[in-house]
């Protein structure tokens, strides 16, 4: 006879939060245009986490780059990312740099 299973009831209860920091567009285009020159998969994605940039944000213009993490996970002691896609993620950042210096 199958055992019947119990309903699990809980409760959520939001204790904080962070809206989603509106980057530059011209920023989020030439990280976009970066990554999609150096034949690098990309996407746009939101950050409601705490980063610097987002205090940067208001100032002056900021984009972030990310580059994929091990099983999605990100912020944690287990975060893991490869060698080669940290050097992408650099490569990235230095031609984007370097772009934006010589505006």
């Amino acid at each position: 006879m199958a055992e019947k299973t119990k309903p699990c009831i809980g409760q959520l209860q939001k204790i904080g939060g962070t809206l989603t920091t509106r980057f530059a567009p011209a920023v989020i285009a030439l990280v976009r245009d970066t990554a999609q020159g150096l034949g690098l998969s990309h996407m746009d994605m939101p950050s409601g986490a705490g980063h610097d940039a987002m205090h940067i944000a208001s100032l002056c213009p900021a984009g972030m780059i990310f580059v994929p993490c091990e099983r999605g996970i990100s912020h944690n002691e287990i975060e893991n990312a490869t060698p080669s896609d940290l050097a992408a993620g650099t490569r990235v950042l230095v031609e984007v740099l370097e772009a934006l210096a010589n505006r």
